[in-house]
């Protein structure tokens, strides 16, 4: 972070301290004059943890008056001394400023205390030229002989503490949802999943050195995220029959129907055929979500093809960063299609075109890392008995001016300029007293492989039993070793398969047997390997290196894995017995440049395409360690290249003439909750749905069979499933949903898990479960994930309230009885009667005399 920080603050300078030189007013002395220079010191961060890196800059106020971009005078002998705690002094340079006027310099502290810097210039007469370029400046020549006075910078103190400095900002981590293009530009460890695929080596290859991609990742499923149609594809129907010779065509090598040529920024650039292989344009789509970004004609004359993509990422004295590029090529390609006299360049986010390049060279290209200009496509050819190193992004970039190093291809540009050759190494001509002709076999990032088979009986890769190597550092030119005689089992079909990490592995296609040599002194290592192989084994093959292995497949339906380092075969995948599916022993894997290995696998197409009619075949994904199956699905991908870029793979299917991108998609999750409110000790009814929301579910084929959408599906379930959403294949009686998990917070504030379920076939989901205590509940339903979607989650509320209150039951009174209620009263009365009638009488006699 603090770098990046760095470089926008020097550029800034560089902004203000140019405006400031073109605004200088040319004086005219009559003599030479004495100027004055300022200097100062900055470090950062301050304080720092020991330990840390602490980045320094060295800056002047202001240019030298003669300095012109890299051309004129540059402040020169800058030194530095910094002084740590314990009083030790340290002097750094001398340096030679840039042409802002500045130097960047880092160090690492190891005590804790008081650091001091300070920079000094000791002054300079100015001559109008610098160490880095001779060429006189136009700038401010009437000052040439004056001396920029010395200068002493101030004295800067940094603090180092014990404790770690952590920046301020947070990059966010590694993303655990589905994501898109822009990547913001903070996002640094995004980097790792957001692969590119430049496609440089025809055909959409990836580079001459083989088709694995070594950044990202690469889908562990069969599940699509999008499928688009190219021409016609399938049955046509009445009155044309339907069986297995009358569809569409779609695996002819003379005709071209698709061929995803690049993918840059997350999108998908390739060129457009109409039904009989006629180029009709481009179309760039988002490979995360199908939707196409634009469709236009074929270049600038509307009949080129987009050769391949490149990504440059720049740093000069003014401008950083990274910009997008399409290279073309006059005319539709395909099968025996020959190199234009001139290319063009176009801007990849809007289609634009930039510039044209005439006399370029065909070189055999691969994407150099090393490179100071990353993204820097370089390549290799043959001219004049020289092998010679071709560095395409010198065309790219300005060699003249103050503009020098800036990126801004337009106009014409030579492709034959001098700059973009950087070396030409002498080939032999000679071996031991015989004539020799040497051409490029092989091309990797470190050596390059020259081969040739002498004599006059050649096909098919058969020789007369001998072959003259040698290697030569792709770095520098230089020889490494060879020329060497090797022997060959004569008259046999014996050719280098692949090159790569130190090795360059020979088969031979006849006996299926295999060697291994070093590309570092052209010695066998190992071999001959015999290989497992059937019948059909013999007709066709091909190799990759990748991970410490070769990698050996066939149409016999085998694929061998081979130890680079031991020879001994690791494991042996077999196709299987094909019963009727096909006319061949077993799914025979064919292709030119129809494999791609990436994230730990190797893709590969079964079928063939000489032998009508279309039989079924799969697209396979295998584990390149133990050679397990990871993913398959029905589908035949001809003779295209499978591309991997932001974590999806591109293949083409021949049996619906559609583009297929395979990958992780995005899911919805919905819950809800009945009752919303219950009383305690009843049950309440979590319910919900799964949904696949990839972009392919918003197409035809998905909405119109899926109205409520397409459930997502277990990972058991995929490969038919997927066969029955996009293909029209077969319903799978057994398909089974995706886990789901429910939480709850409650009333008390508890988060606390009440239960999983799993969806069905249509992504249903439910759950019965009896709160225990009262209150608000807040729910959560969950889908963690799998390797074909991403996560989502859903929240509903329900409430439980507390049984009404229960009033105690009073005695109900007995009914009254005929005696109760008339003859007792009676006799009360009579009684009551008979009291007063006695207590008169006794009165009556008492009152005698």
């Amino acid at each position: 972070m603090s770098l990046i920080k760095k470089k926008m603050h020097l550029s800034t300078i560089a902004f203000i301290l140019l405006l400031t030189l073109s605004s200088m007013i040319t004086l005219a002395p009559a003599q030479a004059i004495d100027i004055p220079t300022f200097l100062f010191v900055t470090a950062s961060p301050d304080p720092v943890g020991v330990g840390q890196i602490v980045y320094v800059g060295i800056t002047f106020s202001r240019p030298t008056p003669t300095g012109s971009g890299y051309t004129g005078d540059l402040y020169d002998n800058i030194t530095l001394k910094i002084t740590d705690p314990a009083g030790d002094t340290t002097t750094y340079g001398p340096y030679l400023a840039s042409p802002v006027a500045g130097v960047v310099f880092n160090f690492t502290p190891d005590k804790v205390g008081n650091y001091t810097l300070q920079a000094f210039y000791p002054g300079q007469v100015l001559t109008g030229t610098n160490p880095n370029n001779p060429t006189l400046s136009s700038s401010s020549r009437n000052l040439i002989g004056s001396k920029m006075l010395p200068s002493e910078s101030n004295v800067k103190t940094l603090i180092v503490t014990t404790e770690p400095v952590l920046p301020y900002y947070q990059t966010p981590p590694l993303p655990s949802e589905f994501w898109t293009r822009p990547i913001y530009a903070t996002n640094w460890q995004w980097g790792q999943i957001g692969a590119n695929w430049f496609g440089v080596a025809g055909s959409g290859a990836y580079d001459s050195s083989g088709n694995v991609q070594p950044y990202g990742t690469a889908p562990n499923s069969a599940h699509i995220m999008w499928t688009k149609p190219t021409q016609f594809g399938g049955q046509p129907g009445s009155p044309i029959k339907s069986d297995s010779s009358t569809a569409y065509s779609s695996v002819s090598l003379l005709q071209q129907y698709f061929k995803p040529v690049t993918i840059l920024n997350g999108i998908l650039y390739y060129n457009k055929y109409a039904g009989t292989g006629t180029l009709i344009g481009w179309e760039a789509i988002d490979v995360h979500t199908g939707k196409v970004l634009w469709d236009l004609p074929a270049g600038k004359t509307g009949s080129e093809s987009i050769s391949y993509g490149q990504i440059v990422n720049y740093n000069n004295f003014q401008e950083f960063g990274s910009n997008a590029i399409l290279w073309s090529t006059p005319g539709g390609g395909g099968f025996g299609a020959a190199g234009g006299s001139w290319t063009g360049i176009y801007d990849a986010m809007t289609g634009t075109f930039l510039a044209n390049v005439t006399n370029p060279i065909s070189v055999s290209r691969l994407i150099d890392n090393t490179s100071d200009i990353q993204g820097t496509v370089i390549g290799y050819y043959v001219s004049n008995n020289n092998l010679c190193l071709y560095n395409t992004t010198e065309l790219l970039i300005l060699h003249s001016g103050l503009s020098t190093g800036f990126f801004r291809p337009s106009g014409t540009i030579n492709g034959s300029m001098p700059e973009a050759t950087e070396w030409r190494s002498p080939l032999p001509t000679t071996f031991n007293g015989d004539n020799i002709s040497l051409s490029i076999a092989a091309v990797t990032p470190e050596v390059i492989l020259m081969r040739q088979v002498p004599g006059s009986v050649m096909y098919q890769g058969v020789t007369m039993g001998y072959q003259y190597v040698a290697g030569y550092d792709a770095k520098t030119g230089a020889k490494l070793w060879g020329p060497l005689n090797q022997t060959l089992p004569p008259y046999e079909d014996t050719s280098v398969l692949c090159a790569k990490d130190g090795y360059y592995v020979m088969h031979n296609k006849d006996r299926n047997l295999a060697w291994g040599y070093s590309l570092k002194t052209g010695q066998m290592l190992w071999g001959p390997v015999q290989l497992k192989g059937g019948g059909d084994s013999a007709v066709w093959r091909d190799g990759e290196i990748a991970y410490g292995k070769v990698y050996i497949f066939d149409l016999g339906g085998y694929v061998n894995a081979i130890d680079l380092a031991t020879g001994k075969v690791a494991w042996t995948f077999y196709a299987g017995d094909a019963g009727y599916d096909t006319p061949f022993e077993s799914y025979p894997i064919f292709g030119y440049n129809a494999h791609t290995i990436a994230d730990g696998k190797l893709f590969l197409s079964e079928g063939i395409m000489y032998t009508p009619p279309l039989h079924p075949s799969y697209r396979i994904a295998i584990n390149c360690t133990d050679g397990s199956l990871v993913w398959k699905i029905l589908q035949y991908s001809s003779t295209c290249i499978g591309p991997v870029g932001d974590g999806y793979l591109i293949s083409w299917n021949s049996f619906d003439n559609q583009i297929y991108s395979f990958g992780k998609g995005p899911t919805v999750t919905t819950v809800s909750a009945s009752p919303e409110v219950s009383v305690q000790g009843s049950s309440v009814l979590v319910k919900g749905t799964v949904m696949d929301t990839s972009g392919g579910t918003n197409q035809d084929i998905i909405t119109t069979r899926f109205p409520y959408g397409l459930p997502a599906v277990s990972e058991n379930s995929m490969e038919a499933w997927m066969e029955y959403a996009y293909m029209q294949q077969i319903k799978p009686a057994n398909a089974t949903g995706v886990p789901v998990t429910i939480n709850v917070v409650d009333a008390n504030g508890n988060y606390r898990t009440i239960g999983t379920a799993t969806s069905d076939a249509t992504g249903f989901y439910s759950l019965q479960w009896t709160p225990d205590i009262p209150g608000k509940y807040t729910v959560y339903a969950s889908f963690g994930g799998s390797e074909s979607y991403y996560p989502s989650q859903a929240t509903t509320a329900f409430a439980v309230d507390e049984p009404a209150a229960t009033v105690a039951p009073t005695q109900a009174s007995q009914p009254v009885s005929i005696a109760d209620q008339y003859f007792l009263p009676a006799v009360a009365a009579i009684i009551l009667a008979i009291a007063i009638v006695g207590a008169v009488l006794l009165l009556a006699l008492r009152k005698r005399p």
